[in-house]
């Protein structure tokens, strides 16, 4: 009989939990000699890997992540959902 009570008060508590995540805003640059020749080598990008992950994910050593700034999310990024805007960027044009 407990351990129906302590699954149904489990279920119940998990019900109404909320998912959140992560989001980072990072400037990476490549160590390409071309790209840094042509100027084309640095861009803004969001994400929800943390900077470690992102670094050995897109490139190791032939690229320079420099984190800019990081906030929660609500919800979660299953389904291809996007990452949401930066809470300060509400109303402003995205970059």
């Amino acid at each position: 009989m407990n351990k129906v009570i302590f699954t149904i008060l489990t279920f119940m508590a998990s019900y109404n939990s909320f998912a959140e995540y992560r989001a980072y805003q990072y400037l990476v640059k490549t160590n390409d000699s071309y790209a840094v020749a042509t100027k084309a080598n640095a861009q803004y990008l969001v994400s929800t890997l943390n900077p470690q992950m992102f670094k050995s994910y897109h490139g190791g050593s032939f690229v320079s992540v420099d984190l800019l700034r990081t906030w929660i999310c609500p919800g979660y990024t299953g389904k291809q959902k996007p990452v949401c805007d930066h809470p300060y960027d509400q109303g402003e044009k995205k970059l």
